[in-house]
């Protein structure tokens, strides 16, 4: 992680950050712990003897440093209100999870999670073929009674959506995989009627057999198709939160049209080249990928479409505590980005109605990115309890990311094991600093058990927007 540092980084006036980056990178590149460092090691190396005043209690101030970034993180949230954003349905899970099944144990809690984009693009046309039929075939079957229930396509199929993620995770515990498909079936039937406004059975059996069809055949999605995979990726969101109980009224799915923005929210010159470079325009079939880098770096949220919607949640909702994903522009999918700065454009906002001086806002990345430890100003412990809940739940839950449409390029599985192995190589970093008898020695259960670390950047809500502006100009 922190050996690939950049030299430039040590350039110009010196600060802390630079000071816990060499010291870091020093452990790293000796492979030594920070106790054993010598004032030898340290004049030797380019970047610790550029460290003003440089001794070996400089050393033991890094070491005190990162031991309050790891208490921060142990730190039990009661009688908060919690928002936690992902710009997709499973990015704030990889990011956070462990910390958040912390929060959501304490009933002073009010822990909510919003998605902003529709996340459609990650459902592949065979699973949704295969969907369709396992529905189609449990309706011939019988074994979707509801459909018999006299009202149920006038406005029944608008309702029991909880029951739904109960029977799912009733046959979750019961390792009942056919079953588990069924109430995944339920989901799929009562979207399906909602969004074709289907008034009977035969209608149901017609219209899949059509939607069968045209998936088998590569035909491109219509926007109903689109909307129904993205109504998958939502059932999947919720299900992974209701394993802690949460229910669907703490589940946001703000489906925000950035998602489909392309060179419309551009400065004109540069709309232009991208077109001229791109050879035309996007249709909105095409798979998300990274913006190039002079267009990435002058979009621009949409008030009305984007930020609007964030803002009227912030105001009803009233948060205390705020996640948001802030990988860089080019570090992942181009909406990361455009989730952030729509983010913290609401948070602007919303600060100039409302006193925020108590909001945190913290900052997370996850398998596209990561923190370099001295740029991180919290570590949350994750234990092996915690790794299990969390490989479990994402196998169990994203049924379309087991083997992702999109999979990060250097890695070849499902992202939960990607994100394991950060938080993994993330903890054996820290323990070159604060050694591993620290961990297996602590007086305090939560330390004892860690066996992983996921680094986040706490900020206020001046600094947050601050960050999102000095991103802006780096582009």
């Amino acid at each position: 992680m922190f050996n690939k540092t950049d030299p430039s980084i040590f350039d110009g006036e010196w600060s802390f950050e630079k000071t816990e980056r060499a010291i870091l990178g020093l452990c790293k590149i000796l492979d030594c712990y920070a106790h054993k460092l010598t004032l030898e090691d340290l004049q030797n190396d380019p970047r610790c003897a550029k460290i003003p005043n440089l001794s070996l209690d400089t050393v033991q101030e890094v070491i005190c440093d990162v031991e309050n970034k790891l208490w921060r993180g142990a730190e039990f949230f009661e009688n908060e209100v919690i928002y936690h954003t992902g710009p997709h349905h499973d990015d704030i899970m990889l990011g956070l999870m462990p910390m958040i099944n912390r929060q959501l144990r304490s009933p002073s809690n009010q822990v909510h999670f919003a998605i902003m984009t529709s996340g459609y693009h990650s459902v592949t046309d065979t699973f949704l073929r295969e969907a369709l039929q396992d529905t189609l075939n449990y309706l011939r079957q019988g074994r979707i009674q509801m459909v018999f229930y006299p009202d149920f396509f006038e406005q029944g199929y608008r309702f029991k959506q909880e029951k739904d993620i109960h029977h799912y995770l009733d046959n979750v515990a019961r390792r009942n995989p056919d079953e588990m498909r069924r109430g995944f079936c339920h989901r799929i039937l009562r979207d399906a009627v909602g969004l074709w406004q289907l008034k009977s059975v035969a209608e149901v059996e017609e219209r899949f057999e059509t939607e069968i069809k045209a998936l088998s055949e590569g035909r491109p999605n219509s926007q109903e198709t689109q909307k129904l995979k993205g109504e998958i990726r939502e059932f999947e969101e919720e299900l992974v939160w209701a394993y802690a109980g949460t229910s669907l009224g703490h589940i946001h799915h703000l489906r925000l049209g950035l998602y489909e923005s392309r060179n419309e929210d551009l400065e004109p010159a540069v709309s232009e080249a991208n077109r001229r470079v791109e050879g035309s325009t996007h249709n909105e079939s095409t798979q998300e990928k990274p913006a190039l880098r002079q267009t990435q770096g002058l979009w621009h949220p949409n008030r009305e479409r984007d930020v609007a919607p964030i803002l009227k949640q912030l105001r009803e909702l009233k948060p205390t505590v705020i996640t948001v994903a802030i990988d860089s522009e080019g570090q992942g999918p181009n909406t990361h980005y455009k989730v952030m700065q729509s983010i913290a454009e609401a948070v602007r906002l919303w600060s100039e109605e409302a006193d925020l001086s108590h909001l945190r806002i913290f900052g997370y990345r996850n398998v596209w990115s990561t923190f370099h430890p001295a740029e991180a100003n919290v570590y949350v412990p994750v234990s092996l309890n915690a790794f299990a809940v969390f490989e479990k739940a994402f196998k169990d839950s994203y049924l379309t990311q087991v083997k992702a449409e999109f999979p990060n390029p250097d890695f070849d599985g499902p992202f939960s094991e990607l994100a394991e192995q950060i938080w993994v190589k993330q903890y054996k970093d820290i323990q070159l600093i604060l050694g591993k008898d620290f961990f297996y020695e602590s007086d305090y259960p939560l330390i004892r058990a860690t066996h992983g670390l996921i680094f986040l950047k706490q900020m206020t809500a001046k600094e947050f927007v601050a960050l999102a502006e000095e991103m802006k100009k780096a582009m």
